[in-house]
């Protein structure tokens, strides 16, 4: 297989800037949902009980947003590798990667995953529990904001050759294509 392009976000961006510009999204996408839902949802008053389970679920986000991405790649088995790093002497970092080459659209299903997911949890909940659709509203904006690198992955995958292969290495990842005959 020969090599059609290698992409490096962490340096491409760098992560001040792929900060930024998720700190960004998540900041425009709740000033953009806040005032139509708060405006379909105005006969219900805002309730602002149950914060320390608030704040539990913005910490299980990551996790579940981890663990969201992996699923689409358990039937891979042993091509996936799963590594735990701890930044800042209490913050863990969960890294899965393809350490063999896997198929363009496993790669996207399991980039676009926890997105979907998890940001339709969050809508639902807004309608399901009225009166905390600020607190949705707040998960739903900071979950998008998490996604952006994987946005930014889907977008760079997406030109590429539809029988392509990705292998990630720890420079980034590999868009792989077969030789030509």
């Amino acid at each position: 297989m020969n090599c059609w392009k290698t992409i490096n976000i962490q340096k491409q961006y760098g992560m001040q800037r792929l900060f930024i510009i998720s700190s960004l999204t998540m900041l425009i996408t709740f000033l953009f949902l806040y005032v139509p839902f708060t405006a379909y949802f105005s006969q219900n008053r805002l309730n602002d009980n149950y914060f320390s389970l608030f704040l539990l679920c913005m910490v299980i986000t990551y996790p579940i947003h981890k663990l969201l991405h992996y699923l689409p790649m358990i039937p891979l088995g042993k091509k996936v590798k799963k590594t735990i790093h701890i930044h800042y002497h209490f913050f863990p970092v969960i890294y899965f990667r393809a350490q063999e080459p896997i198929k363009k659209w496993n790669f996207l299903l399991a980039s676009i995953t926890p997105v979907i997911v998890l940001n339709t949890v969050f809508i639902v909940c807004c309608f399901l529990f009225t009166h905390y659709v600020h607190y949705f509203l707040i998960l739903f904006a900071y979950h998008f904001g998490m996604c952006v690198p994987d946005f930014i992955r889907m977008k760079n995958l997406w030109k590429a050759p539809n029988q392509c292969f990705v292998e990630e290495n720890e420079n980034g990842f590999e868009i792989l294509i077969n030789k030509a005959s």
